[in-house]
């Protein structure tokens, strides 16, 4: 007897099956590899990187061989300013004579907690390195004026009864017989002598016109006073300064190129004080990017665009005869439309200064 055929009335169903197992495989995977990533991430935020970096100097004196700056920036009140063993594993037995602190230390949130706690596990890590700090765009206004006072703000005078020194004007640091000078960059664009002339001039035409005891002119009459001081103080150092001396500038937001090569060209090369002496500029801001393409770089930065270089937003960067190091940062910052840090471990630095040219 013949075989009956046989009738396969599933059929369609079998193949729509096959076709959901398929896709939810790819499903699967990619969640995978998402957790993945999110899981790699976390591990990389949970750390900081200890960078190691010379800055190279033309006849340089011996004396300077080997001074070396630890730069830390962008903490952005991070959780991170307050884990004493993470700092301790990075830095014990490490050699620095300086700490540079350029800027966004504390950030939107106002929280100058964690930035108060690091300073104190630095001091406490190396009591004989100085630490020199800067307020960034994104931290509180260092100044607070009111119609009665003109004082720092909260968080400033907070970290200086740490032990941290604010760098508002030109502050010396020896080094045996020489000196070093850390500096705020912008006061190289200033005639701070003739500033001052102008703000006391100003000053004496509100006392005048009675403007101190008006409630509009009183706030503005009382931040003179803290900017006459910050004037006067500047004059006082360069008056102080020699040709011998080694000069590091602070600047919380990296100089562009364009603009370093104009310094250097309008420089007044007859005075001590002028930018062509600047022997390394300190800088942070991009938080080295903030998130990257692994093997890549930053995937996108304001001012920058997508995809740009690493070159003037995170690392060593030579123009002209300026060296121009631009710090990774520790925490995240909210110029970028992107929270948080991706593939970007938080990375501190220490810069050792040397004649040898590599």
């Amino acid at each position: 007897m013949a075989r009956r055929k046989e009738s396969y009335i599933f059929t369609s169903e079998k193949k729509k099956s096959g076709f959901f197992g398929n896709f939810l495989m790819v499903v699967l995977m990619l969640l995978a590899v998402a957790i993945t990533c999110i899981l790699l991430n976390v591990a990389s935020n949970s750390k900081v990187l200890l960078n190691q970096e010379k800055v190279s100097i033309m006849s340089l004196d011996k004396t300077y061989e080997g001074f070396s700056v630890l730069h830390i920036s962008d903490l952005q009140a991070s959780s991170m300013g307050q884990d004493y063993d993470t700092w301790k594993g990075l830095l014990n037995a490490k050699t620095y004579h300086a700490v540079v602190l350029s800027g966004d230390m504390v950030g939107l949130t106002g929280d100058y907690a964690p930035l108060v706690s690091l300073i104190g596990i630095l001091t406490e890590l190396n009591a004989k390195a100085p630490i020199y700090f800067v307020a960034g765009d994104e931290d509180p206004a260092p100044i607070v004026s009111t119609v009665t006072t003109s004082e720092l703000a909260p968080w400033v005078q907070e970290a200086q009864k740490a032990g941290a020194i604010y760098l508002d004007a030109p502050i010396s640091q020896a080094v045996g017989k020489k000196t070093v000078w850390f500096v705020p960059e912008y006061l190289y664009s200033i005639d701070a002598s003739g500033m001052a002339s102008v703000l006391e001039v100003q000053k004496t035409n509100m006392e005048a016109d009675g403007k101190q005891y008006d409630m509009q002119g009183a706030e503005a009459y009382q931040s003179l006073g803290q900017r006459i001081d910050t004037m006067n103080k500047t004059t006082e150092a360069i008056k102080t300064m020699l040709s011998t001396d080694i000069q590091i500038a602070v600047s919380h937001v990296p100089l562009d190129s364009d603009y370093i090569r104009t310094s250097l060209e309008w420089a007044d090369t007859e005075k001590v004080f002028n930018f062509r002496n600047i022997s390394l500029l300190l800088a942070g801001h991009y938080c080295g990017g903030q998130w990257r393409v692994p093997r890549q770089g930053p995937l996108y930065v304001p001012e920058f665009g997508w995809m740009p270089e690493d070159d003037g937003i995170v690392g060593m960067q030579r123009v002209n005869s300026i060296n121009q190091y631009i710090s990774g940062g520790i925490g995240a910052s909210d110029i970028y439309p992107m929270k948080g840090r991706m593939f970007n471990t938080p990375s501190i630095t220490i810069l050792k200064l040397t004649a040898r040219i590599e």
